[in-house]
């Protein structure tokens, strides 16, 4: 039957020797300055994960904030372990207190080495205090001329970090950039909706009233139109107009408003559908196409 040793079962000269191992181990680790060093690494690596891992229930609440905290955090403890390791050289001592004895000069020049890096520093904590968007929001970005559009998927100390809709690639957009550039963010208000054009043409032989009605109701109907709507607005028919009258038909114009740009991909497809189902069932009403007359 298993049982338990009591401490004063272990014999005396066991404990003397555990603690005389554990001291020559300590001993060798702390007085010597490569073991200490790659221990000082080791512990520097182990800590960096923990904070990683300490973060990780925040990243289903796309919080900028803590993405940006956590670098932040990270980076800090990444130096502060680095410059313990660096004072045990001595050739680093005497370099640090040389530095010190001309800090206003090697301030001077740390500040034009690393300019850019700083200002994307700043330009990061700016982000962070006024929030122009968060994580998971899709924006559109316009920085020199060229229009990025994509989900927020981190951002850090030096960059923001978009996934182009394009073509699903991740677009690194250094902080100053980011703060500087002219943003579209769908998701900026929690209330706001998206709104997209949805253009159909019909032929002039069609009856251009009942064509007009059938859309409006296709639109008025789709749940994902209705959840967008106002209580009081959601049974209200959807405007139609007239926006042009083209060579082979007549364009009929409807806004689509759904609570997300995602959303009003799908809605406006599902109303499609609809429109060539419905339209099929009406012999008055027919979609316009360019036809070619061949006369010999």
């Amino acid at each position: 039957m298993p049982y338990l040793i009591a401490a004063s079962d272990v014999p005396e000269e066991a404990k003397k020797l555990t603690k005389e191992t554990l001291k020559k181990i300590l001993s060798l680790v702390f007085d010597n300055k490569l073991y200490y060093a790659l221990f000082l690494l080791a512990l520097m690596l182990i800590t960096l994960k923990i904070i990683g891992l300490c973060f990780r229930p925040f990243r289903k609440k796309n919080s900028i904030h803590m993405s940006f905290l956590k670098s932040v955090i990270q980076a800090m403890t990444a130096i502060a372990f680095l410059l313990q390791i660096g004072s045990l050289s001595d050739t680093f001592t005497k370099f640090s207190s040389s530095i010190l004895m001309s800090s206003s000069l090697i301030v001077v020049v740390l500040g034009f080495v690393f300019q850019e890096g700083l200002s994307n520093i700043v330009h990061g904590f700016i982000l962070i205090i006024f929030k122009p968007f968060d994580l998971g929001d899709r924006v559109k970005i316009t920085i020199d001329g060229q229009q990025i559009s994509g989900y927020v998927k981190n951002i850090n100390l030096r960059n923001t970090i978009i996934q182009n809709v394009a073509n699903n690639s991740f677009v690194i957009i250094p902080n100053a950039k980011m703060d500087l550039g002219v943003i579209d963010n769908s998701y900026f208000d929690a209330d706001s909706v998206n709104s997209n054009f949805l253009d159909i043409s019909v032929t002039y032989e069609s009856d251009l009233e009942k064509a007009c009605a059938i859309m409006s109701e296709c639109i008025t109907r789709h749940p994902l139109v209705r959840e967008a709507r106002k209580p009081e607005d959601r049974d209200k028919p959807v405007d139609i107009v007239v926006c042009n009258l083209a060579d082979s038909g007549i364009a009929l114009r409807a806004s689509v408003v759904t609570k997300t740009i995602e959303e009003n991909f799908g809605a406006c497809s599902d109303i499609r559908r609809e429109l060539v189902y419905r339209f099929s069932q009406e012999e008055d009403v027919d979609f316009a196409y360019p036809h070619v007359v061949v006369k010999s």
